[in-house]
């Protein structure tokens, strides 16, 4: 059974658990790996990733009366959760200004434009953000492993070895890509319905709508079956 003083080695960057800590380490990839804050009953690791950055994961173990580990449970770093409502709070904002200038019935679609753009990079951002936990998850599952075959070596004796699986749909390139390309796309559909399809140009309306919009719902309906 691991106990509380190996897990206290991993933590490589003692530091309380707040939102100003986690505000600073929003900025620092730890190749090292672990912060951490050391508490009585319960050893808190976290680290900024690439993707994650500050929407991080802090991994609470928890130990018994005797420092046994008893369990692992994560959530969101108080600066991730802080960030995520001021983000919504500032969507709704931006999204009604088009309404706030122009009136309703000019302005709408402007509201509407924002709000899917704003959804889209949510399900881009939401399915890496998934794809990353479950790496980290995954990454802390196979450091206490090591940790135990270091501790009771008898117990791993011909078991297979276990690797780490990561979700290729979710590399730097995609990412990059479907953040550059979805706005675009969404951007080129609105100019199609409020600037090509008045004019009478249909077919040039079509075309465009078709063409960004099959990307788009081709590429959503991949993402969520991922």
């Amino acid at each position: 059974m691991i106990e509380k003083a190996d897990i206290e080695e991993l933590v490589l960057d003692p530091k309380k658990s707040n939102l100003k800590t986690h505000f600073n380490d929003m900025f620092f990839i730890k190749n090292h790996r672990y912060s951490g804050e050391i508490r009585e009953k319960e050893i808190l690791l976290w680290y900024s990733s690439h993707w994650l950055r500050g929407g991080y994961p802090i991994f609470h173990l928890q130990f018994d009366s005797e420092n046994k580990l008893v369990g692992i449970k994560s959530e969101l770093n108080p600066f991730g959760k802080l960030f995520d409502k001021i983000a919504m709070v500032m969507i709704g904002i931006f999204s009604l200004l088009p309404i706030l200038g122009n009136g309703f019935m000019k302005g709408w679609l402007g509201s509407v434009f924002i709000l899917f753009v704003a959804l889209v990079l949510f399900l881009i951002m939401r399915k890496a953000s998934k794809s990353e936990k479950k790496i980290m998850v995954e990454e802390l599952k196979e450091t206490i492993e090591n940790i135990e075959k270091e501790k009771f070596p008898e117990k791993f004796v011909g078991k297979p070895q276990k690797e780490i699986a990561k979700e290729n749909e979710w590399t730097f390139k995609k990412i990059l890509t479907r953040i550059f390309f979805y706005p675009i796309s969404v951007l080129v559909i609105y100019f199609c319905i409020t600037e090509i399809l008045p004019n009478g140009k249909v077919t040039h309306a079509f075309f465009g709508i078709s063409v960004c919009g099959l990307y788009l719902v081709a590429d959503i309906l991949n993402i969520l079956k991922k």
